[in-house]
């Protein structure tokens, strides 16, 4: 075998080599492609999940707050200020979680499917600015009628405060875990974005 034939022969072993490697980094490229459309699609699943459980309870609340309060004769007034907070509350919730609820991150566009992720967040982040403030004129107004139907309007109020607390601490933590799970998601989606240019 002449010098030609042995540089030939491995040459054709070298291209076969790198063939190789071409398929194996583009198998892993697409099992890797998977599993980050697999954490994604689950975790838009998870918030979807959580926006049809709290939505529910939002209009739950409506209903049962407002027929509470009227039975114990509060004003008029503070039952359907009550009612009308709650209705926002789950209208915002239910809004926001229409927004991700048709995701299909495998067939979706992911510029789109990243820019309904973050306006999602930012309702969530921005929601709390007026339900905040808006709770604590409830609370005020709460006490105000609390008083002129009750003897020891301070226990009520104590009572209430300590249940808000509770609530608060609840809400918060289910509020910062939706964060934290659309920020994974989004990130995902990014990681599929960095994946799609290379």
């Amino acid at each position: 075998m002449d010098k030609n034939s042995i540089e030939f022969q491995e040459l054709e072993e070298l291209r076969g080599q790198v063939s190789l490697l071409k398929e194996k980094l583009m198998r892993q490229q697409i099992i890797s492609e998977r599993a980050i459309i697999e954490a994604a699609q689950k975790g838009i699943g998870k918030l979807n999940k959580t926006g049809k459980m709290w939505g529910a309870f939002g209009i739950f609340a409506v209903v049962y707050c407002t027929v509470i309060f009227h039975r114990f004769g509060f004003s008029d007034a503070f039952v359907a200020f009550t009612g009308v907070f709650l209705l926002i509350c789950a209208g915002v919730t239910i809004y926001a979680h229409w927004g991700i609820s048709s995701i299909d991150v495998s067939r979706g566009n992911l510029v789109d499917i990243a820019q309904r992720l973050i306006r999602f967040r930012k309702i969530y982040s921005r929601y709390h600015l007026f339900s905040v403030p808006v709770l604590l004129v409830w609370c005020y107004f709460l006490y105000y009628d609390a008083q002129h139907m009750l003897e020891n309007a301070e226990s009520f109020l104590v009572a209430g405060v300590v249940g808000g607390l509770i609530g608060g601490v609840i809400g918060l933590k289910a509020h910062f875990k939706v964060i934290r799970d659309t920020d994974n998601v989004i990130a995902n989606i990014n990681d599929l974005m960095k994946q799609e240019q290379e």
